[in-house]
């Protein structure tokens, strides 16, 4: 009885080498509709692949959130295992980007760090709103500089900790200033040879006015009066609509911290590009 239970034993075994060999397990695939919205728990990151430790998420959460507060720019950090069925982890980044709306409405400032742990691929999306403070260019390396050299160490909390900070770094500058920046400067004024400067004209007589002192005095004592006049009836206006405009002044100004109040982004749209890299 002993050498048939581990003859059945050694057969199981043999079988299960087999099918190890012949069906060789395959990362789960998922698809875009698949992915958990961070928005929907009032956070920005989603780790399917299981990759990032509670403590880098808690940071990630805190920097995009300031970030959100301070000029409404949107970031999604989201892990996967594998990007198929997507032909390509940059079409998977597309739809995502697009499917969730990273980015607030209008302006599409969103931005999407998205990592396929079974594919070794790092792949950002930018919305068109930011394209002048983070062009293809910089997003190419941004991920050579600061993600992929410590993912090849296996150190997936820093690089993306790492790479998440580049991007609030950049988002935070100023666009006016940057398109200032890029603006040529006006060319330089260079008088004509052949016109020569007119004359300046002599300076006409100061006729003295034959008016009395005593009218002088009282048209200057009547234009005061008026304009006390109206300055009290403007002042008494603007206290009188202080009070109503406070409340409305306070409510804009959380503008961007109640935006995505509603479990989901601001509805933004791609538009833009961005790039990636393997490790």
């Amino acid at each position: 009885m002993q050498l048939q239970s581990s003859k059945k034993q050694i057969i199981f075994s043999s079988l299960l080498c087999f099918s190890a060999i012949v069906f060789p397990l395959t990362s789960p695939a998922i698809t875009v509709q698949e992915v958990p919205n961070p928005r929907q728990n009032h956070t920005w990151v989603t780790d399917k692949a299981n990759i990032l430790s509670d403590s880098t998420e808690t940071q990630l959460n805190q920097m995009i959130a300031e970030l959100e507060a301070k000029n409404g720019s949107e970031i999604a950090v989201v892990t996967v295992p594998d990007t198929k069925p997507s032909a390509t982890p940059k079409a998977f980044a597309t739809q995502l980007f697009n499917f969730w709306g990273i980015g607030k409405k209008g302006t599409n400032n969103g931005v999407l760090l998205l990592i396929s742990s079974g594919e070794r691929r790092v792949q950002i999306k930018t919305g068109s709103g930011i394209q002048s403070i983070l062009p293809d260019a910089r997003v190419v390396g941004i991920i050579k500089t600061e993600i992929t050299p410590r993912f090849k160490q296996q150190d997936f909390n820093g690089g993306t900790l790492a790479g998440t900070k580049a991007l609030v770094n950049v988002l935070q500058t100023p666009i006016a200033n940057v398109q200032s920046q890029n603006a040529l400067p006006l060319a330089p004024i260079v008088q004509s040879q052949g016109v020569k400067p007119s004359p300046i004209p002599a300076e006409s007589p100061v006729v003295k006015n034959s008016g009395s002192t005593g009218e002088q005095l009282r048209f200057f004592l009547s234009f005061l009066f008026i304009g006390w006049i109206i300055w009290l009836t403007r002042s008494s206006a603007n206290s009188s609509s202080s009070s109503s405009s406070s409340s409305s002044d306070y409510s804009s100004s959380s503008d961007y911290s109640s935006s995505d109040s509603g479990g989901s982004f601001g509805g933004g749209d791609s538009g833009g590009d961005g790039g990636g890299g393997d490790w």
